[in-house]
């Protein structure tokens, strides 16, 4: 029988729900700050600081600094060639952000895309979280 948990372990399977929520709420969250102040065309400084000190911007970048961490984490313990193709799942969740909260229309085409990108990584998923030798060893001496 197979265990509900993927093959990399609860820490494993933490870290890649840590980097694809991260991504979702922090992305969410930059295109409602930008969403707010307006289309910047400019290289001004001030309007970029202006964009940076929006609150939902700022709550974004820093969601997406805790992601980035849990994926530098994630990239210790499993192959990139793992990592990238499962939580590109984040894409999922961020087009459910955009379509329900911010109002987005989404083609059916960009859902096909979406579509494929989750049988991508529903796919990846099954694999070897490592098949380098130096991580795999890590793994088998970690007892997960």
């Amino acid at each position: 029988m197979q265990s509900a948990v993927p093959r990399g372990g609860v820490r494993t399977s933490a870290l890649v729900a840590a980097v694809v929520l991260g991504n979702v709420f922090g992305n969410f969250s930059l295109s409602q700050g930008m969403n707010d102040l307006g289309a910047l065309l400019t290289t001004s400084l001030p309007a970029f600081l202006a964009g940076i000190l929006n609150p939902w911007v700022g709550a974004g970048v820093c969601v997406l600094i805790l992601a980035f961490l849990a994926q530098l984490s994630l990239l210790s313990r499993a192959d990139l060639s793992y990592v990238m193709p499962v939580t590109s799942v984040s894409y999922v969740g961020t087009a459910i952000m955009g379509r329900v909260f911010l109002d987005e229309e989404i083609e059916l085409t960009r859902w096909a895309g979406i579509g494929l990108i989750t049988i991508g990584a529903a796919l990846v998923g099954r694999t070897k979280l490592c098949t380098t030798p130096r991580k795999a060893a890590q793994e088998a001496g970690a007892g997960r």
